[in-house]
């Protein structure tokens, strides 16, 4: 199997075994009574387990962007397996803003950080789309890296919105795994910004956008609300295509070229003749 496939899997099994030990974690080691967790095996195999995926991510993708490459020739996937996650991606997301919006509604003290971030997610989920079109189209321009600067605004006001919820938990072991989920999402969204500038390096991004997928399936064992559970498995979709793509760019074969659009619409016009 080669690493664009791989690499991935094993981000979503790890991520699977993670969901598991949490679950075990949360319903041995945590006294509802002190409110504290106490240490268990679990704690200590979720713990291991992330260190090794993430030494095996970074080894794995150390020698990513040797070759240098222009933004058009990393943001390039001319394929349905990958665009259609990118899609489904970009609605989760704005779907996420939506449940958001709705919970907000109802409550009547509203949080305003909460809708901001609905806000965003929205805006995010268009740039998701119109930038998973660019790439998969080959359709680069110069105003093609604002669209990924959507859902990464979207990614560091979810992120400060996660972190007040728990701000007077004592806790940590009850939402670290959250934040940590969160810090992985918002560096690998801000890598594809900055190799869309031409910038910033495609191993650390990849490195992040693969620790992100594993590390946000083991937070949805913590129980969340809709919205929030919706924008985890935005990014679980999301990071998943981006991070095939970078692969694909830096250790597969090249894609297969596209035909221009008008070319596209003429060979359909000729067919339908």
């Amino acid at each position: 199997m080669k690493k664009e496939s791989l690499l991935p899997a094993v981000a979503w099994l790890g991520g699977i075994a993670g969901f598991a030990l949490r679950r075990w974690e949360l319903s041995v080691a945590y006294d509802p009574e002190l409110k504290l967790m106490r240490g268990c095996p679990a704690t200590w195999l979720l713990w291991g387990l992330a260190a090794a995926l993430l030494a095996l991510f970074a080894l794995s993708c150390r020698s990513m962007g040797k070759e240098q490459r222009s933004p058009e020739q990393w943001f390039y996937a001319p394929a349905t397996s990958y665009i259609m996650p990118v899609v489904c991606a970009g609605f989760v997301l704005m779907a996420g803003g939506l449940a958001g919006l709705w919970q907000q509604s109802r409550l009547y003290q509203k949080e305003l950080m909460v809708l901001l971030t609905c806000g965003l997610c929205l805006v995010g989920g268009v740039c998701v789309l119109m930038a998973g079109q660019s790439a998969y189209r080959g359709q680069w321009s110069k105003n093609t890296p604002l669209l990924y600067m959507g859902p990464s605004f979207a990614g560091v006001v979810w992120l400060g919105a996660g972190y007040q919820e728990h701000a007077r938990q004592p806790e940590i072991g009850l939402f670290v795994w959250q934040m940590l989920s969160g810090v992985a999402v918002v560096l690998a969204l801000y890598g594809y910004v900055t190799l869309a500038v031409g910038k910033g390096g495609a191993g650390w991004t990849c490195v992040f956008g693969l620790v992100g997928i594993s590390l946000s399936l083991i937070t949805l064992a913590d129980g969340h609300s809709l919205a929030f559970v919706l924008v985890y498995l935005f990014a679980v979709i999301y990071l998943t295509a981006q991070s095939r793509m970078l692969l694909r760019g830096a250790f597969g074969g090249p894609w297969p070229e596209r035909m221009p659009r008008g070319a596209e619409e003429r060979e359909e016009n000729t067919t339908e003749e």
